[in-house]
């Protein structure tokens, strides 16, 4: 039966080959969107798990807005229920390229840096100091792109910085971060005393939503963020990536559904007369059921092949020209081939269906007669 439907689908090579590049297009748009979407769960996932404990502090006015002083860092430690709290200046390594996968300066005090690190650990030197001015602690993925080593000079907002640490890799935010002293950044950066955010810790057993809103209250001009309500946050901001891998999903669907149909009709149509001997041989409805759908679930295998080598080599193709920009933006994760391959093999058997029942319910004699 195997060598049959192969044989089948081999036949009609130019149609045969379009359906599969239908196919193979929708798959190739699965696997970058879904990739893309997989690298940005894993990176927060990864980065949750090592700041999973810490309240955010911000500014009532906005993340961004203003009005975090080294001060409040005081005032929050003193809320009931708080262990310990620091403050921290984050700002793009490079003016104009912030956002979500880029580099970024972390001003931190030096002597709570164990902390702000914990649990990365260092894959060679030592973390910043009390008494640090113009030394720095980067992540993989900036010690890859500017190749380097403990003692060499790093140029951070036109001021030569060096390198006393290098973190593991952790898959997280933390390697594309490259820590300061946090009085050094306020300089560099004219924050004065300001803060972009303030991290409080909470006590064993403590509530920590319940403490967020106890800072929110008891410290003036500030709103907070609790871990659970960041995590809930951030899945709601996560899900546009999931609805772009399910448009593209169903792009597959269109494009190569309706080309698997639209072959397997015209191959029910030419083959009549051959399905009505194959009949009058002796072979029964489900033998000509599972040869119809068996091509249309070759050729789905196919394009998700195809389509899914196009994808992953593009990823691949991206990944190595981001990094070299200190960015990885794409993920080819085992679930995802296996989605891919499903998928595609689902889109040939489902469009193959009418075909197949089609081909299936012809009378032998009806058949012999056509053509």
């Amino acid at each position: 039966m195997l060598d049959i439907i192969i044989r089948n689908a081999t036949q009609r090579k130019v149609r045969t080959g379009l359906t599969i590049m239908g196919i193979a297009l929708g798959i190739f748009a699965l696997v970058v969107m879904g990739a893309m979407s997989e690298n940005f769960n894993q990176v927060f996932e990864k980065s949750m798990s090592l700041t999973s404990d810490s309240i955010r502090v911000f500014p009532e006015i906005g993340m961004f807005g203003g009005g975090l002083t080294n001060a409040k860092v005081a005032e929050v430690k003193r809320v009931p229920g708080v262990k310990d709290a620091y403050g921290l200046i984050s700002t793009p390594f490079e003016e104009g390229h912030g956002g979500m996968g880029g580099k970024q300066v972390m001003g931190i005090p030096p002597e709570k840096s164990k902390l702000v690190l914990h649990p990365v650990k260092l894959q060679s030197g030592r973390l910043l100091q009390p008494g640090d001015k113009y030394f720095t602690v980067v992540g993989t993925s900036i010690a890859g792109e500017f190749d380097l080593q403990v003692g060499n000079k790093i140029e951070i907002h036109d001021k030569n910085f060096t390198v006393v640490g290098i973190m593991e890799y952790t898959g997280s935010f933390f390697d594309s971060v490259a820590t300061i002293p946090l009085e050094t950044a306020q300089d560099l950066y004219n924050f004065d005393n300001s803060l972009s955010t303030i991290f409080a810790i909470a006590e064993e057993g403590v509530d920590e939503d319940l403490l967020a809103k106890r800072i929110e209250f008891s410290v003036k001009g500030t709103s907070t963020i609790s871990p659970s309500e960041l995590r809930e946050q951030a899945s709601q901001s996560l899900l546009i990536f999931s609805v772009i891998t399910i448009s593209s999903a169903l792009l597959a669907a269109i494009i190569g559904g309706l080309s698997v149909m639209n072959t397997m009709l015209m191959s029910v149509i030419e083959r009549t007369r051959e399905f009505g001997i194959i009949k009058a041989m002796g072979a029964e409805t489900k033998d000509i059921l599972l040869m119809t759908l068996g091509e249309a679930a070759i050729m789905g295998v196919a394009g998700g092949l195809l389509g899914l080598g196009l994808g992953s080599g593009l990823t691949y193709a991206l990944n190595s020209w981001l990094s070299a920009k200190g960015m990885v933006l794409f993920l080819i994760t085992p679930r995802l081939v296996v989605v891919a391959m499903l998928f595609a093999t689902l889109i040939g058997m489902v469009s193959g269906l009418y075909p197949a029942y089609r081909a299936a319910k012809m009378s032998p004699m009806e058949a012999l007669r056509h053509g």
